[in-house]
């Protein structure tokens, strides 16, 4: 896993400035970071609008692979950013923000990380808007994978009749917006040109249309 560097650079200062000769017979940060989000892959299951990974998750390690002198609340705020930022790099949906709960047990084999989690749906940051040329409407997308449409269970809901019930995501996926029609009967448009069944990159300012509704894309950051 490539981790972006100053996350790196925190792993490996969790433990005052720890060198690698302090980690002999445990764990080192970043190769808890690298386990955990194999495991996090794993956990991964196939929804209608792409992969979803738990995101309030319990990590399981023997006492023995953790060094003393990690501050595990510090820890577990970087794991979260790790699982965070793999999720924006990967595509993967997460349905709210991301906490792990570090617990040490006997009963897991030395060199084994076991982990474990559920879906616990609460706001997140927004990352992007989409903003009505009509000044009618700001919607605001915060979730990774967030599907917009007619439908009730829609992430953000349209209530407009050109806009299909289940009618487009937006996505981040390896450092780029991508935006993905979901076959709706009136179609996506993004510049003029109608989308297909192939996810598109979405650039600042680029004009989108959902049906005869027009948008223009706004990144956050």
């Amino acid at each position: 896993m490539n981790l972006a560097r100053g996350l790196e650079r925190r792993l490996e200062n969790l433990a005052d400035g720890a060198s690698a000769s302090l980690f002999r017979g445990e764990m080192h940060p970043i190769d808890i970071a690298t386990r955990l989000v194999r495991q996090v892959d794993f956990l991964a299951i196939e929804t209608a609008v792409g992969p979803e990974v738990p995101n309030d998750l319990v990590l399981r390690l023997n006492p023995a692979d953790i060094n003393d002198s990690l501050d595990r609340g510090e820890l577990s705020r970087e794991l979260a950013n790790v699982v965070t930022e793999t999720a924006a790099e990967r595509g993967w949906r997460l349905v709210g923000p991301v906490s792990i709960q570090i617990v040490t047990s006997h009963a897991v084999p030395r060199g084994i990380l076991e982990a474990e989690g559920v879906t616990s749906t609460a706001s997140t940051q927004p990352w992007g808007q989409l903003i009505a040329d009509d000044g009618s409407a700001i919607l605001v997308i915060s979730l990774n994978r967030t599907l917009l449409g007619r439908s009730l269970d829609s992430d953000i809901r349209i209530a407009n009749q050109e806009v299909s019930r289940r009618h487009v995501i937006i996505y981040r996926q390896e450092g780029s917006t991508m935006i993905h029609d979901l076959g709706s009967s009136n179609g996506t448009f993004v510049n003029g040109a109608r989308l297909t069944n192939t996810a598109v990159r979405l650039n600042a300012g680029d004009s989108v249309m959902l049906g005869d509704l027009s948008f223009t894309y706004r990144p956050l950051f």
